[in-house]
């Protein structure tokens, strides 16, 4: 906001800016080390924060008139400002969204952040339907430099949806150039989105598995995110260990026959049946999503996989066989549908709060 006690004589360090200081115009405005002389007009006429701000009762010397006593935007960077005088003093032509170009998403970044701040509606909403007419098209033509900054729009305007999609993007970038985590960390901890800290932790967990050895601390990972790790790790583990079993567990699979047989034909046939399929379907999962972090599709793919080749079978086998494995599909699918299987708990216990992760 605006300083009340702006310093009377103004430092060498503080320059006129080369394009937004127009002698026409009747306020001087301090951004960091830049002034700013525009239409005070239009910054009340889109704020009202700035509409209350131009009405209070002035001085003999008001704030804003000179150079040496200019009203000073505290918390602000010149950039953002910029942007924003930049676009109120533009052209209508120039402000259609389909004559707008990748290289101004850091613009639009910066108007849609100050706009927010002052509540400039009319300027925020502009800002993110240019964003949406740039990235959401196509996430992979955003350059990378852009992802930190559009993530941390979107997490302080509490645009979810877009928020995760820049993350995954992010997160994709970082795996596929085998850059450090330690910035997407940072981003996802300050804004407390434990998918994207989960997201970040597999692509180091998925690292460990491709070296075959859990390393020591990654640059910019603190100790309380390396245990996080580390128990995400164990716990996915030993979740799919309890199902990568010679034969479906008791739970799926009953010690008599579902089909009618007698125990002896059960034992036979339908156990050996139900061995087979069970271990074709966790070498296939294990095949198709080699690492444990794709755990839930690993589920998926058993799932889909007894059910598709028991019925490619039914025509070759006996009936009662078949319909003593359907048993264990249906169970196997219902047990599925009751489990979360997201991968966040697998990384937080219940009962953990997120807060800062220290060394």
């Amino acid at each position: 906001m605006a300083s009340q006690t702006p310093d009377l004589v103004r430092s060498p360090d503080v320059l006129r800016d080369n394009d937004y200081y127009y002698p026409a115009g009747d306020t001087i405005i301090q951004v960091e080390n830049t002034l700013f002389k525009i239409h005070k007009f239009l910054l009340a006429h889109h704020s009202p924060v700035f509409a209350t701000m131009f009405a209070l009762p002035v001085e003999s010397d008001p704030e804003g008139a000179v150079d040496d006593l200019p009203i000073v935007l505290e918390g602000e960077t010149a950039a953002n400002f910029r942007a924003v005088v930049k676009y109120i003093y533009a052209p209508p032509i120039q402000l259609q969204i389909q004559f707008m170009r990748m290289t101004d998403v850091p613009e639009m970044i910066s108007v849609a952040k100050f706009s927010h701040k002052y509540a400039m509606d009319h300027w925020k909403q502009w800002a993110l339907r240019v964003l949406a007419s740039r990235k959401l098209t196509d996430m992979k033509t955003m350059p990378t430099e852009h992802l930190a900054p559009l993530y941390s729009l979107f997490d302080l305007l509490e645009v979810h949806p877009e928020r995760t999609q820049v993350m995954n993007r992010w997160c994709e970038v970082i795996e596929q150039n085998n850059f450090p985590i330690g910035p997407a960390l940072a981003a996802s901890e300050t804004s407390g989105d434990r998918d994207a800290l989960v997201a970040v932790y597999c692509i180091q967990i998925r690292r460990w598995e491709k070296d075959a050895s859990i390393s020591g601390l990654p640059d910019g990972v603190s100790s309380t995110h390396f245990q996080r790790m580390l128990t995400g790790y164990t716990s996915l583990t030993l979740a799919w260990n309890q199902l990568r079993t010679r034969e479906p567990s008791a739970n799926f699979q009953d010690t008599q026959c579902n089909g009618g047989e007698t125990a002896e034909a059960h034992a036979e046939r339908c156990l050996p049946y139900s061995r087979q399929h069970w271990g074709d379907a966790i070498m296939s999962a294990e095949d198709v999503y080699p690492h444990i972090t794709h755990l839930p599709s690993r589920l998926s793919h058993v799932a889909e996989h007894i059910r598709v080749h028991n019925r490619a079978l039914h025509a070759k086998i006996k009936p009662t066989t078949a319909t003593c494995f359907d048993a264990v599909i249906k169970r196997f699918a219902y047990h599925l549908q009751r489990t979360d299987t997201s991968l966040t708990n697998h990384f937080f216990r219940m009962c953990e709060a997120l807060g800062p992760a220290a060394d």
